[in-house]
């Protein structure tokens, strides 16, 4: 009897697993969001992004009184990998209207007195104007003249304390006596692909799947008999059956594109990564459930297919912001994290950003690998309430 029980059990299952990937298929708007949007974003964001970091920038040099060392200065800020300096005759007009019509993205004005003061040994200034419409663009000139003004100081300190002197040697140790080296251990480049591509992929898995599971729902509802979830057939009458079925197509498809994406896509554009098939499993596993059946649950609430595209659109972005990789999640109001903690990207991106991109162990990140089995684990449950009560109005229908 139980023999016979199981074997019809795992029959149903395979039937609900094999229908639901036909569902699949069959939706080329599911079809283009599983395969397209998964497959063809990263790499679309990849060559995007695949300079890393802005690279001469275009800015104004404006040199109201040109000597020696203003030149030197102007000479020193073009040699930076950051600048790329246009000298401007005249006043800060000129450049003004090179910026407003987008010619350059900053201006650096050097006043008259520069030369003089340094030469009197004053302090003197130079001006920075940044375009902050763009955080890459403000990054790149501050990046470029504190580096050079940086380096000038310490070259006039060293000369005037050779002209007190100093043998050269005393004179730098003087100068500098702590030096300072500082090395990006997780991004190297400083580039802004390493930094945002593998939360953007992490989140792209989530976003996708509740986006196309609610259209598979919505669908549903509109061909289904009462236009409810579940199809009134034999089958489609054990609940844990047909969670395990649909779980099932969803997990095995984005197995692979998950592989894809968070393997594969990093190795090819050179990112940072640690990660191997291997390595990735403790996380991978528990992700993908936590995603797969915050999706089912998350279907009920989708009653025709256009609601899940208004929740993806609604949510992706603050989701990005809310999993802390831009900013600290000790630093996000107490409110909007507490909210954050009910996405499986919150953990997800954490956990995916320490593994891969900083070589962290499982080990390391097992507080967010266990949130995220908690996760699956209670939206199993609740997907099961879901389903189980979608059953039960089908019947209660039926009756009457």
């Amino acid at each position: 009897m139980k023999k016979g029980y199981l074997r019809t059990t795992l029959r149903q299952v395979y039937e609900i697993f094999t229908e639901e990937l036909k569902n699949i298929f069959k939706d080329s708007g599911v079809v283009i969001l599983f395969f397209g949007a998964t497959l063809l974003y990263p790499i679309l964001y990849g060559f995007i992004y695949k300079n890393e970091a802005c690279r001469d920038v275009a800015v104004a040099l404006v040199d109201e009184r040109p000597s020696a060392l203003s030149r030197e200065l102007a000479r020193q800020l073009d040699a930076t990998p950051e600048l790329a300096v246009y000298r401007v005759s005249g006043t800060m007009d000129e450049a003004k209207r090179l910026f407003e019509k987008g010619k350059v993205k900053g201006i650096i004005f050097i006043p008259s007195a520069f030369g003089e003061d340094v030469a009197e040994g004053q302090q003197t200034q130079v001006f920075a104007y940044c375009n902050m419409a763009s955080m890459m663009y403000y990054r790149a000139v501050y990046a470029g003249l504190n580096l050079v003004v940086q380096d000038m100081n310490l070259n006039l300190q060293i000369q005037q304390l050779e002209g007190q002197g100093l043998i050269q040697r005393q004179a730098e140790v003087t100068a500098q006596p702590i030096l300072s080296e500082g090395r990006s251990l997780s991004n190297p480049t400083g580039g802004f692909a390493s930094f945002l591509l593998p939360a953007v992929m992490v989140l792209i898995i989530q976003q996708t799947l509740v986006l196309g599971i609610g259209m598979l729902a919505g669908t549903a509802r509109e061909e289904n008999t009462f236009h409810q979830l579940i199809p009134y057939q034999r089958k489609y009458h054990g609940t844990m059956r047909i969670i395990t079925g649909k779980a099932l197509a969803y997990l095995v498809l984005y197995s692979f594109i998950a592989l894809y994406d968070l393997l594969l896509i990093p190795t090819l554009f050179q990112l940072p990564h640690h990660l191997t098939v291997g390595t990735i499993l403790p996380f991978l596993l528990p992700f993908l459930l936590a995603c797969v059946f915050f999706s089912m649950a998350l279907s009920v609430f989708f009653w025709n297919r256009e609601m899940s595209l208004l929740l993806f659109l609604c949510t992706s972005v603050p989701l990005l912001f809310l999993s802390g990789f831009s900013w600290p999640t000790t630093h996000i109001h107490d409110f909007w994290r507490m909210i954050s903690y009910f996405f499986p990207s919150t953990f997800g991106v954490n956990a995916y950003l320490r593994m891969n991109t900083a070589g962290a162990s499982a080990g390391a990140v097992q507080t967010d690998i266990l949130a995220l089995w908690v996760q699956a684990g209670v939206y199993f449950i609740a997907a099961w309430f879901v389903y189980r009560w979608q059953i039960q109005q089908s019947e209660k229908k039926l009756t009457r």
